[in-house]
């Protein structure tokens, strides 16, 4: 049997603000298809490396591959080519207060495409459904629950139909049961289809519902401490590892 190719390849990341490093040689890869959750304490750089996996901060050094093209040293225009299948749901949903539901996610729909007013408005509401807003396209922002600010926020990522969803800890400022609701939808939408999803968070039970395999990043060395399945990192030899998964109390 062949051997699974990278998706994307994280090659000796590093990045420093000044004399602070927040991250040192990172490498990893992501395959097609799979939920991976970049876990880690706070300060351990999961949210610093998903914004260097997504273009928004330029690294010290090291390469961030898409199927082999390097996302670093491309030109902005073959940046935006490279990036043209990818989608993010930042952790504020990061939604325009000014704009409706409808035209938030018509956004990228009218700046990536020639389609027709009357097409786009046909994706909307199909992405608005896909998430469970059905019927609250003329909602502003301002009029909805934290919850399904959210879910505005991934009907909009998923506007341009993405190969790769990167998510900025979804279910910060949630409520357990909402949270719980976005953490299935996030499992249906990669079983329905089939996106490649990064997602940083440090929420253990979405951790336990939604992760295929863990990338943990570590504060001290500023590099990865652990990875594999929960199963895995369960079992850890690592005590800081085992400590978070099975919610051992730190000590102070």
């Amino acid at each position: 049997m062949s051997e699974k190719k990278p998706y994307i390849q994280v090659q000796g990341i590093t990045v420093r603000f000044g004399d602070r490093t927040v991250l040192e040689n990172v490498s990893f890869d992501v395959y097609r298809g799979e939920i991976l959750v970049l876990l880690g304490g706070s300060g351990s750089g999961k949210s610093t490396l998903l914004r260097t996996m997504t273009g928004l901060q330029e690294p010290s050094e090291g390469k961030v591959l898409y199927e082999g093209r390097d996302l670093v040293t491309a030109a902005p225009e073959e940046q935006r080519e490279i990036l043209r299948d990818v989608g993010i749901l930042f952790q504020a949903s990061g939604l325009l207060a000014s704009m409706t539901l409808a035209e938030n996610i018509a956004l990228p729909l009218e700046t990536y495409t020639d389609l027709e007013p009357e097409q786009i408005m046909k994706i909307v509401r199909m992405k608005l459904g896909a998430v469970g807003l059905k019927d609250y396209d003329e909602f502003l922002p301002s009029e909805i629950s934290g919850g399904m600010k959210k879910r505005a926020g991934l009907a909009r990522a998923l506007a341009l139909d993405p190969d790769i969803l990167y998510f900025d800890e979804p279910s910060a400022g949630l409520d357990p049961s909402t949270s719980a609701a976005l953490d299935k939808l996030i499992k249906e939408l990669n079983s329905i289809l089939g996106v490649t999803m990064i997602v940083v968070t440090h929420e253990l039970p979405s951790v336990l519902e939604i992760a295929q395999r863990i990338i943990m990043l570590d504060k001290s060395t500023h590099n990865i401490i652990a990875e594999g399945t929960v199963e895995e990192l369960q079992n850890s030899d690592n005590e800081l590892v085992s400590n978070f998964f099975n919610r051992v109390p730190a000590e102070y």
